[in-house]
């Protein structure tokens, strides 16, 4: 996909930078439902990699960082 630039303004609730493995198995929606009402941002990612792992993504190629705007 390369480069992707995106306007963060007083709307944006995250932002959530997730290996393939994470992408491959969730699509953009799933993983916001799954994740906009978890506030903190090391268990929305733990949640999210177990999830994919869970779909059958190898942990190996699973990693993603979620950043919370408050």
């Amino acid at each position: 996909m390369g480069v992707r630039e995106e306007l963060i303004d007083w709307a944006t609730e995250f932002l959530i930078l997730a290996s393939d493995g994470v992408w491959e198995t969730m699509g953009n929606e799933e993983v916001v439902d799954l994740l906009k009402d978890v506030m903190d941002p090391d268990t929305s990612a733990k949640l999210l990699v177990d999830k994919a792992a869970e779909k059958g993504t190898s942990t190996e190629i699973l990693s993603c960082i979620v950043i919370r705007f408050q």
